[in-house]
């Protein structure tokens, strides 16, 4: 009884590795998502389309498989959304990016929030009146 225990404890910590591996090697689940990019004042025409992304992936990441994107401190963090597609923020002229999701202003920085299947992404140029 005791050779049998002693096996199943051996075996154990391997199964467990070969599992482990086993998912670590699955690619990961890709998920739909609409991106639209309006330039506004920048003059440059309109970009939509849907994309595949990894599930989970963030609003940044799926930007940057489409299309070249400069990073940089628009606000507070150095990673963030600075330009796209050469268009850069333009503190001068109150000229910035604005992300909204499914129609809505996104409060979080879209290098840390996560897009989820069927969600539409739309970064928009605009120059701030105020």
């Amino acid at each position: 009884m005791s050779f049998i225990l002693l096996l199943l404890l051996l075996a154990s910590p391997q199964v467990s590795a070969g599992n482990f591996l086993f998912t670590a090697a699955l690619p990961p689940k890709m998920v739909p998502v609409t991106v639209r990019i309006d330039f506004g004042p920048a003059g440059k025409p309109l970009i939509e389309k849907e994309i595949k992304v990894p599930e989970g992936a963030t609003h940044k990441q799926a930007l940057q498989g489409m299309i070249p994107i400069v990073e940089g401190s628009a606000c507070c963090d150095p990673a963030e959304v600075k330009g796209i597609e050469g268009v850069t923020i333009d503190p001068m002229n109150n000229r910035w990016w604005r992300l909204k999701i499914n129609g809505t202003a996104k409060k979080a920085s879209p290098h840390k929030s996560h897009l989820k299947a069927g969600d539409r992404m739309e970064w928009i140029y605009f120059e701030d009146q105020q």
